[in-house]
């Protein structure tokens, strides 16, 4: 049994489809070759983040957009996968900020909840 072959299994086992995961871990990927902001081990925890989010996310959001194409059910998984990635930076982002200057949580958490609710954000 190949490594490959083992992982899938594992991942079945668990109630995740692995092509769910492995999307999610490809935009996992991609967002921290892309973003060279935060050192190594945060960029590695926001891809681990981002993973997981697709992976337990793309079936409900495939329900909620009512995908059924291969080739959709992968992009929708990437995409998870990018956003869960940004949401843990964000996060990231902000204990860095709380941890500088605790007083400053209300302001972190009310600009977080703008930008995420904000269809016109543009960095």
């Amino acid at each position: 049994m190949s490594v490959f072959s083992f992982i899938n299994a594992w991942l079945v086992s668990i109630g995740v489809q692995p092509v769910h995961f492995f999307a999610g871990l490809a935009g996992g990927i991609v967002r921290a070759l892309v973003n060279k902001q935060g050192s190594w081990i945060e960029r590695i925890i926001a891809g681990a983040v981002g993973t997981l989010c697709a992976a337990l996310l793309t079936p409900t959001a495939l329900l909620i957009f009512g995908i059924v194409s291969p080739e959709l059910v992968g992009a929708m998984a990437f995409m998870l996968g990018l956003v869960g990635m940004s949401l843990s930076e964000t996060v990231i982002a902000m204990g860095k900020s709380y941890a500088r200057d605790p007083g400053k949580l209300k302001e972190d958490f009310a600009a977080f909840l703008l930008r995420l609710l904000d269809s016109d954000n543009k960095k």
